[in-house]
């Protein structure tokens, strides 16, 4: 009877004839569970929920099926090295944090709450504000990913994201400005954005300014003057987001009802219908 090759352990060097069921290194028991931090496990739904990762986020991770404990005729369950899930926050999210119950998923009662009194988003901190942000752009289709913290120089970028299944895919950078005041965002603000989405050193295709207040009018005639590149959004546009309302003939209003490709050949661009809740 052939007996298993053994190796020396990755960590204290004795053979053995263990691998560990994901990461393929000879790692023996003892080691296993003398260090739980480094070779700790996670279920697939702890991952998805408490570090907002989807399904597809983990389909490049090797996981390790065991059965489950609790049902016996259930599906085997799906472990991930914590690790590795961490990292995924890390790159997703910029940070390896697990998000607190208040922030993960945005209820739909939580929705409602800011709904109910705008100036509730005030309260909010930057951080939040750039979770909220980030969630509601996931609820439009999109791919998302945090920036590094969210303390940062005018002119950073806070959100990256890109479509999940067009077959036309664009890279969009936002910035969120968030005020604890009535305080608007400035065109200094909107205009140091814009230099970024055109530096030449980022392939940024479109970039989105998002606040929780105004902006004050040259802002926006700045915005209006590069309207192929930048968009803007106030509170107006939080309040329909947060109604799950992205389907909307005023989110186009930087689009034209009409182009004139040629002298004579005009071409019509039909926009969505308005949509209206309960219909």
């Amino acid at each position: 009877m052939a007996t298993k090759t053994k190796s020396p352990c990755c960590e204290c060097s004795k053979p053995t004839a263990r691998l560990h069921p994901i990461l393929g290194i000879p790692l023996c028991a003892e080691c296993q569970r003398n260090l739980r931090d480094k070779y700790r496990y996670i279920t697939k739904t702890r991952a998805i929920t408490e570090y907002r990762l989807k399904p597809a986020d983990l389909e490049n991770l090797r996981a390790h099926k065991v059965d489950n404990p609790h049902y016996k005729t259930a599906a085997p369950m799906q472990l991930y090295l914590l690790s590795q899930i961490q990292a995924l926050s890390r790159h997703k999210w910029g940070t390896t944090e697990p998000y607190l119950v208040t922030l993960v998923g945005f209820p739909d009662e939580y929705l409602a709450w800011l709904l109910e009194d705008l100036e509730r988003l005030k309260h909010l901190s930057a951080e939040q504000f750039q979770h909220l942000i980030a969630d509601r752009l996931e609820h439009m289709g999109l791919n998302v990913q945090l920036v590094g913290h969210c303390y940062r120089k005018d002119g950073g970028v806070d959100i990256i994201a890109y479509p999940q299944k067009y077959a036309v895919p664009f890279l969009l950078a936002v910035q969120c400005k968030h005020h604890g005041t009535n305080g608007k965002t400035v065109v200094g603000d909107v205009r140091d954005f814009y230099g970024v989405i055109t530096s030449r050193n980022l392939p940024f295709h479109l970039g989105m300014i998002v606040t929780n207040t105004t902006f004050t009018p040259d802002a926006i005639w700045f915005a209006e003057n590069n309207k192929t590149l930048l968009r803007l959004r106030d509170n107006k546009d939080l309040c329909r987001w947060l109604k799950n309302d992205f389907v909307n003939e005023y989110e186009w209003r930087e689009i034209p009802s009409e182009i004139e490709l040629a002298p004579g050949v005009r071409i019509t661009i039909p926009k969505p219908k308005l949509w209206l809740p309960g219909k």
